[in-house]
């Protein structure tokens, strides 16, 4: 009987190391898991700003076109003005100079 005490005892040691042995590789597991995880959401994140970074650029690069073409229509127009206004101010400055002329010939009209 004393043989199968020991023999018992003996086994339950063994089946405790192996259990303790069996624990601390789950936990070394766990934490490979647990790095591997933090990992994969690092490279997530990353990634996800890198696309919503290129995703402004696009939006950016889009809205400075739109802009340059709406002040480069904008300049037209400016442009378009300034000559209707000089033309207006050559032709009453042609105006004004033959009355001034006229007035200091003499010619009333």
């Amino acid at each position: 009987m004393g043989s199968l005490v020991e023999t018992t005892v003996k086994a339950l040691i063994e089946f405790e190391s192996e259990l303790e042995r069996t624990k601390a590789e789950a936990l070394e597991a766990k934490k490979k898991m647990i790095k591997d995880v933090v990992g994969l959401a690092q490279s997530a994140r990353s990634e996800a700003i890198s696309r919503a970074q290129q995703q402004a650029s696009a939006r950016l690069e889009k809205a400075r076109a739109e802009a340059d073409g709406e002040a480069a229509l904008i300049r037209k127009e400016g442009d378009s003005a300034l000559k209707r206004f000089e033309a207006s101010i050559s032709k009453r400055k042609a105006k004004a100079t033959e009355e001034v002329v006229g007035r200091l010939l003499g010619e009333t009209q």
